[in-house]
């Protein structure tokens, strides 16, 4: 039923300071200027991230694809179920935010998710404001009170599949990739990853030094993941408890393999050792 990951919206204090992260730091394309938002691209998407400076949330969002209307009528009265909050979100906020339909939800945990209908593509060719390598958004990590029940909503109700588990930790996928999205214990009341697939592992390296002349503070890594094979790097985002990540592509996970329980360690998470200032992701706080 899930068919793509399609954008994160992230609410931030100061647009132009943020905005200024996304194209000179993440290396992204701007590609929409609202009247209290900002919008970028990664690859073909019509844009994958969001910057609100509106101030009408506290808390980010993710969008996730879903192929047809019906299958959203679908899933609305089996989410409340499930004590999700569901919500029709009107037609012209959907035109505005460029799907034909569209949901908004609210998890267990108070994670805000947009399930929506008919996406826009663009039909220009992504051009990246510098070098960093990118493909394309990959995967977010979302924090989570209870990473097992909300995990179990997207595979009972909305089709993904657990891939395997670090800990407490749960990776979901639902094509050929790992993951797509990686539930984790935080006590925050929000914590997102946002995850950019880059080309190689010179990308992931070539970065960590733009980073470090930047002075832009690297959280984790350059590690790589047991479970999935990824390469990645971490670093701040534009909000106290949002982070970017540039990744490798991940080992497939072929339909039918069984779930892999890894031992709740930093080792699970790394395998090169490196460090983490992410106590979600087997770190401290420094």
């Amino acid at each position: 039923m899930l068919e793509q990951l399609r954008f994160v919206r992230i609410p931030v204090q100061s647009l132009g300071e943020a905005t200024r992260l996304a194209v000179d730091t993440v290396g992204l394309q701007h590609s929409e200027r609202l009247p209290e938002a900002e919008r970028f691209r990664s690859d073909s998407r019509s844009y994958c991230l969001e910057l609100d400076g509106s101030g009408s949330s506290l808390r980010p969002s993710l969008a996730v694809s879903l192929r047809t209307v019906e299958q959203l009528q679908e899933v609305s009265g089996k989410l409340r179920e499930r004590n999700w909050d569901v919500e029709a979100i009107p037609h012209d906020l959907c035109r505005s935010r460029r799907y034909h339909a569209g949901l908004a939800c609210r998890d267990l945990s108070g994670n805000l998710i947009e399930l929506v209908v008919r996406a826009e593509e663009s039909g220009e060719r992504y051009f990246p404001s510098r070098d960093a390598g990118i493909v394309g958004l990959s995967h977010v990590i979302l924090g989570s009170q209870d990473p097992a029940s909300d995990a179990a909503v997207w595979v009972d109700i909305l089709g993904a599949r657990i891939t395997d588990r670090v800990g407490e930790a749960i990776y979901l996928g639902w094509d050929d990739q790992h993951h797509r999205i990686m539930i984790v214990p935080s006590k925050r009341e929000s914590f997102l990853v946002v995850g950019f697939e880059v080309e190689s592992i010179d990308a992931v390296m070539q970065s960590k030094y733009f980073l470090l002349d930047r002075q832009v503070g690297i959280v984790r890594g350059p590690g790589k993941e047991p479970a999935s094979g990824e390469v990645f790097l971490t670093f701040s985002g534009p909000s106290p408890d949002s982070y970017f990540t540039y990744s490798t592509g991940s080992d497939p996970s072929p339909v039918g393999r069984r779930p892999r329980q890894f031992a709740d360690s930093p080792a699970s998470l790394c395998s090169w050792g490196s460090t983490s200032n992410l106590e979600e992701l087997g770190g401290t706080l420094p």
